[in-house]
């Protein structure tokens, strides 16, 4: 009788039922000795031990494939509106926090709001500009703008029969002169100007041409005063014995 085994014994004990009183065959056969009727030396399969490196490049082709999808997903997490409703209510409450990063107290001494303050001195600047501690200003060639605050020096000179000049202000601190203007009052005609110690303000006397209208004098020099520096207003000459004459001097930050 002729046994042929086609896969691995469990059990070298074999019982071949006929219908007849049951006989057992003892096949010493140990290992497989053919695999679907194939006998001989076995090739092409897998060890234990190949059985990572044959499975990695699926896995890596899985793992990337998996990624990718996650990635390009509109919501992977399943989290998004939450996250963004979170994100705004987030950023609000910093927004309207009253010190959203704990420095306020720290900034309210160090920096002006930004609407504005009052800048407590002393205050030192490029040159000669120093605000002090009241709030005056030092700054002997600084130019101020045309809105900064105006105030005018002026003296009207009756019945003037010739030049005549007089002192009418001493600056208490330092300040520009912005303009300097005359008004006649009858006769024909008069010049006038100003001056900063003995120096002229205008170039050129200002000719009052023109009876019962302010004029205005070209453009000034030696226009920055310094505290103390003295203010002459200056008839020049005069025409045709006018009633009055008046001279105004113009300065900012005075």
């Amino acid at each position: 009788m002729r046994i042929e085994v086609t896969g691995e014994a469990f059990d070298d004990a074999i019982e071949v039922t006929t219908g007849q009183q049951a006989r057992i065959v003892e096949v010493s056969a140990g290992l497989v000795s053919s695999v679907n009727g194939q006998t001989g030396d076995v090739s092409g399969l897998a060890t234990e031990e190949d059985v990572p490196a044959l499975a990695a490049p699926a896995a890596e082709a899985a793992a990337s494939a998996a990624v990718t999808a996650h990635v390009e997903a509109d919501d992977p997490h399943g989290d998004r509106a939450a996250a963004a409703v979170d994100a705004a209510a987030k950023v609000e409450a910093h927004r309207t926090a009253t010190d959203p990063h704990g420095d306020r107290a720290y900034a309210d001494t160090a920096f002006l709001p930004k609407a504005g303050g009052i800048l407590t001195g002393p205050v030192n600047g490029p040159g000669t500009f120093v605000v002090a501690s009241d709030g005056g200003v030092t700054a002997p060639s600084l130019t101020l703008p045309a809105t900064a605050t105006t105030v005018s020096k002026s003296l009207v000179i009756t019945a003037p029969a010739g030049a005549v000049s007089y002192v009418v202000w001493r600056a208490p601190k330092a300040c520009t002169v912005v303009a300097v203007r005359g008004y006649r009052v009858g006769g024909t005609g008069a010049t006038i100007n100003a001056q900063r110690g003995a120096s002229d303000l205008l170039a050129t006397d200002l000719s009052l041409s023109t009876a019962g209208t302010w004029l205005s004098g070209p453009s000034v020099q030696n226009a920055s005063f310094a505290a103390g520096d003295s203010l002459t207003v200056a008839i020049r000459s005069v025409a045709g014995s006018p009633t009055a004459v008046t001279i105004q001097v113009d300065l900012q930050g005075a």
